[in-house]
């Protein structure tokens, strides 16, 4: 099993614009072979910069490989080139993860 984790820091406030973005049900990274499932948390803060952590499981590195290559997901990609994050992002990153127990 393989994970994908994206991580987006966002000023206080604007964690549910992310939210809304990564929880659509039916997308078509969704439909790809080996997606297993997919899961959007929000860091449990009282004040200040959120965080909020997109988890993607899939059966397997080359299946999440597939997805990242599929005309699909670079279409999607070169859609939003040249235009600016939004304002309220602070930061993001994406680290990816192996499941050996």
């Amino acid at each position: 099993m393989f994970y994908q984790i994206k991580k987006v820091v966002v000023k206080e406030g604007f964690s549910e614009q992310v939210v809304e973005r990564f929880a659509k049900r039916g997308s078509i990274m969704e439909q790809r072979p080996g997606f297993i499932d997919k899961q959007v948390l929000v860091k449990k803060v009282r004040r200040g910069d959120e965080e909020v952590l997109v988890v993607v499981r899939w059966d397997s590195e080359q299946d999440w490989k597939n997805w990242e290559k599929s005309p699909e997901h670079i279409a999607g990609h070169k859609q939003k080139q040249g235009g600016a994050k939004p304002e309220y992002v602070i930061e993001s990153s994406q680290d990816l993860y192996e499941v050996k127990a």
